[in-house]
């Protein structure tokens, strides 16, 4: 598994527990969509993954302010880094924007994407849901 070159990555600990918010709604997980995220990552940066974001205490709506990606969803999928952690995918802090995170793949392929689909909870009501303002 390639990881992200040091340049993006953020040194900081992450709890296993930390709720973290996958951004784009219904589709996020699509393999279309996953197969565009982890190609744009590739071609950006030399590694395969999608960006995430993390809601500390579970307070979805208090990301939702913060985060206009997270924001303009009228529903979320979320996953807990330990549950991604089992399932073999790292989970990386990324970028100046603490709560900006990347879950890191061995492989961008249709199975590793059902696999990582497999760790998110299903679609459910975005609490801090706003139109674009």
């Amino acid at each position: 598994m390639r990881l992200p070159p040091p340049g993006i990555v953020r040194d900081e600990l992450l709890p296993e527990d930390l709720l973290l918010v996958v951004r784009g709604g219904k589709l996020s997980l699509s393999d279309a969509h996953l197969e565009r995220a982890t190609t744009d990552s590739w071609e950006r940066y030399r590694f395969s993954g999608v960006s995430v974001f993390g809601a500390p205490s579970d307070d979805l709506g208090a990301l939702s302010q913060r985060e206009p990606a997270i924001r303009r969803r009228e529903v979320v999928r979320v996953a807990r880094v330990g549950v991604l952690r089992l399932a073999r995918f790292e989970v990386v802090p990324t970028f100046t924007n603490t709560a900006h995170f990347s879950v890191v793949m061995a492989e961008a392929s249709p199975t590793v994407f059902g696999e990582l689909r497999a760790c998110f909870a299903d679609a459910r009501p975005n609490p801090g849901y706003e139109r674009d303002r």
